[in-house]
């Protein structure tokens, strides 16, 4: 059985703003380094192998504060934010979102990239990960959106899933066990 805890960077001030980040490369905020420097108390690193990283600043610096040099950091462009494309740093707008997250329309206009492809980025992710650490304790550091689609590729989706129905918030633990 290989474990996995998930966690989504600290907050940056975009988050804050109510700003689509998806892959521009923010800063954590305060807020979200006293946010990362909380969990790092809760994290018992002796039970963890490995920590897999977005390789955006926030994400990075959420693992520097949660592991430091205790543990490898691998860094993987496959679990970087979904691509919010022509929305990035603009107002969160819930009427131009939702159609984002419906499986059947798997709408990529605006060079957002699709819910389908991150589906699949995100199952590829897991099969690496099971092809390649069978049995271990890895620590994920992503981002909402991802983290998202890693959620519902664990659980279980169809066409008709609520995808918005899982938000990840910052600095918190999810943990997930796959065979």
């Amino acid at each position: 059985m290989t474990k996995l805890y998930v966690v989504r960077h600290g907050q940056t001030d975009w988050n804050v703003q109510k700003l689509l980040q998806g892959a521009t490369d923010i800063e954590l905020n305060e807020e979200g380094i006293k946010q990362a420097e909380e969990l790092s108390k809760k994290l018992d690193l002796d039970k963890i192998d490995i920590c897999f990283c977005s390789p955006l600043k926030r994400t990075r610096q959420t693992a520097n504060i949660l592991v430091g040099d205790k543990i490898d950091i691998i860094y993987d462009d496959m679990i970087v934010e979904r691509g919010f494309g022509d929305y990035e740093g603009k107002p969160i707008n819930f009427d131009l979102i939702v159609p984002q997250w419906d499986y059947k329309l798997n709408d990529s206009s605006h060079n957002i990239e699709s819910i389908q492809d991150c589906l699949l980025r995100a199952k590829k992710f897991i099969d690496k990960i099971k092809a390649n650490y069978s049995s271990k304790t890895i620590l994920i550091i992503s981002h909402g959106s991802f983290i998202k689609t890693l959620h519902f590729n664990l659980i279980g989706y169809d066409e008709n899933t609520d995808f918005l129905s899982f938000n990840p918030k910052n600095s918190v633990l999810y943990e997930y066990e796959i065979d």
